[in-house]
């Protein structure tokens, strides 16, 4: 695979994650570009494309976080952590209804809401977020439920 169908195969995927990190445009696009300026300066191996989607899932989620570190959280972070095209323009539920999730997602654990937010908004599977978030699949599965659990508790 050439450098351009690389850029275009995982391109979404990345500024996705690193939306839901970094939570403003702007600072994914840098985010992004850190990751792409990371993969392309060595060239790599990679046993499979699975292995190469694992690397750039976990060097977006590192650099994201280095991102929000480096910031050392003297901005708040926006509020506004899901795009109007993401969800809005997807849903069918209602602004009331979408205020209260993201409410809701914000003072969840951050372990959860993490691979919540991974799981719904990114569209990963279990495994992917555990390659990613560097836990076993079990791990994810029982935070996903639990996380699931505790989200539903705060909207009741």
């Amino acid at each position: 695979m050439n450098d351009e169908e690389i850029v275009r195969k995982y391109s979404d995927m990345i500024f996705g994650v690193a939306m839901r990190y970094v939570r403003n445009r702007t600072d994914a696009d840098d985010v992004y570009s850190d990751v792409f300026y990371r993969y392309f300066r060595r060239k790599r191996t990679f046993d499979s494309e699975e292995h190469r989607k694992a690397w750039l899932l976990r060097v977006t989620v590192n650099c994201a976080k280095e991102f929000l570190i480096n910031r050392k959280y003297g901005d708040e972070i926006n509020d506004d952590m899901f795009g109007s095209e993401t969800l809005y323009g997807t849903s069918e539920a209602s602004a009331e209804d979408i205020i209260a999730v993201r409410d809701a997602l914000k003072d969840l654990d951050d372990d959860y809401r993490e691979i919540i937010e991974l799981y719904y908004f990114s569209g990963l599977t279990v495994s992917e977020i555990g390659q990613m978030l560097q836990k076993s699949t079990n791990t994810v599965k029982s935070q996903l439920l639990r996380g699931r659990n505790k989200l539903k508790e705060m909207l009741q």
